[in-house]
């Protein structure tokens, strides 16, 4: 199937339902969504874009209903499009943003040509052009997303409409709640994003557009009951709101992914905004993999949910070999939903981390006999101090517990021994006395606490939200005591 049909189906069945508000607050019918569809589809064919092509396109930027219309348009022709940082001798054609430069070497169009060039959707009305014929889609592929974690460096997985197909499906199954307004206010550009964006279209929903900043706004105005944002923007949301803030009345459940939620951040959302918050787990590579309200996971700030049905995970330990329930070790996962390999340089998967038909995460932790997946942390982030192992994001919770802490991030610093301490850094919005800092930390994690702790304007973190934690090492390096 190809992933555009259900929009088409809908502007059959329901052509006057919206299918989209856009950041103007205009709203735009699943007629009309589906003719903007087509109409950029030929418009794009008319400039020589055609089955089977890579076509690079930004999804998250100051034109979002633009990109939106592009990647379906795209994607209803059989062409496959790519995070702009894949390499341009992999792309035919790119469609640029925001002012951004063109690609060297890559015929390109700003999405702005493009979008101007269209008719508005309120003029398409009286029109009744023929359909634009829909490309099979199947094992064609719908879209090369980019997962570039903390690294830096970009790792393509290559999702065709099946297998897209499959990850809104398992999606929709995985939260049953009725969503029919709703907010993605995490990037179309990963896959989380775009599944949660398909899965609103396949149910009739309507899509509001808007950044995290107009939320609250929007909700309020268009009675949004559902949303799905990352921590990091939730933090910046639930801090705009004052104290005696009230859970929005519309709103019926806020889905958070993309990195651990701190156990303050999750009470202050539910007070503030709303009371069901719902953990969904997931990787570029294998798609959801685990979720479930986090008032069913028993209070353990490490728990992501349980493990979808037709999802494996398996701990395993050094040597590979499997672990019993509530053990803790590596996390592989296998599923209808992985891919085979990310794509190498010649465009053929590779398998760095794809052995045996298992994706190996990188993550640490630890799955129970009901299905209750914990995760503890990058395996790469564990701190190694002395003999003493500790994840992170336990020290990361208990910092994060004081009022005025707003971030924190703990990281392993190499003293002038070469012996690893544990340090961290703060983000705080009056400063803290550093010994309440200390005093609290050894309360609560004795040997485990920080040895140093640092005060900062901000972290570190890339364009999906994720820590930096190698810039704070090297932050650190320069104010390390002799």
């Amino acid at each position: 199937m190809n992933i555009t049909a259900p929009i088409r189906r809908l502007a059959l069945l329901n052509p006057g339902t919206l299918a989209v508000i856009g950041a103007d607050h205009a709203g735009v019918s699943y007629r009309d969504f589906d003719r903007m569809i087509d109409a950029m589809a030929a418009h794009l064919a008319g400039l020589g874009v055609v089955s089977g092509q890579t076509v690079g396109l930004a999804m998250a930027g100051p034109n979002e209903m633009a990109a939106l219309v592009a990647a379906m348009a795209l994607a209803r022709l059989g062409v496959e499009t790519a995070d702009i940082t894949l390499p341009a001798e992999r792309m035919n054609f790119c469609i640029t943003e925001g002012g951004r430069t063109a690609k060297p070497g890559v015929h390109s169009m700003p999405i702005e040509r493009l979008w101007t060039g269209l008719p508005a959707s309120g003029s398409m009305s009286g029109t009744e052009p023929s359909p634009m014929p829909i490309h099979s889609g199947g094992s064609a592929i719908f879209r090369i997303f980019a997962s570039s974690g903390t690294t830096g460096v970009p790792k393509f997985s290559a999702v065709s409409h099946d297998l897209m197909t499959g990850r809104v499906m398992d999606n929709w199954r995985a939260s049953s709640l009725p969503r029919s307004v709703h907010i993605c206010a995490v990037g179309m550009g990963i896959t989380w994003g775009l599944t949660q964006v398909l899965r609103t279209f396949w149910s009739g929903g309507t899509l509001v557009l808007t950044n995290p900043a107009q939320a609250v706004m929007a909700i309020r105005r268009h009675r949004v009951d559902s949303m799905a944002i990352a921590p990091v923007s939730l933090q910046k949301l639930v801090g705009a709101l004052p104290d005696d803030a009230q859970p929005l009345p519309s709103l019926v459940s806020i889905e958070v992914s993309g990195s651990a939620l701190p156990s303050r951040l999750r009470t202050l959302a539910e007070h503030k905004l709303c009371a069901r918050l719902i953990s969904h787990y997931g990787a570029t590579e294998a798609g959801g993999i685990a979720s479930g309200p986090f008032a069913a996971l028993g209070g353990d700030p490490r728990a992501v949910g349980l493990v979808h049905p037709g999802v494996e995970v398996q701990v395993v330990d050094a040597e590979d070999q499997p672990m019993p329930p509530n053990a803790e070790g590596i996390l592989r996962i296998r599923g209808a939903n992985c891919i085979a390999g990310h794509l190498g340089d010649d465009g053929a998967p590779s398998d760095s981390v794809f052995r045996d038909g298992w994706f190996y995460s990188g993550d640490i932790g630890s799955v129970s006999g009901e299905g209750l997946l914990t995760v503890s942390g990058r395996a790469g982030d564990f701190i190694n101090s002395g003999g003493i192992k500790v994840s992170p994001l336990v020290i990361e919770d208990v910092l994060l517990s004081l009022p005025q802490v707003t971030d924190a991030a703990v990281f392993a610093v190499p003293d002038s021994m070469g012996v690893m301490r544990i340090w961290a850094a703060i983000v705080a919005g009056t400063p803290v006395e550093t010994a309440a800092l200390k005093a609290l930390c050894h309360a609560r994690l004795a040997e485990k606490s920080p040895r140093f702790i640092l005060q900062v304007k901000g972290l570190p973190r890339n364009a999906n939200g994720k820590l930096m934690r190698d810039e704070l090492v090297q932050f650190a390096l320069t104010r390390q005591p002799d």
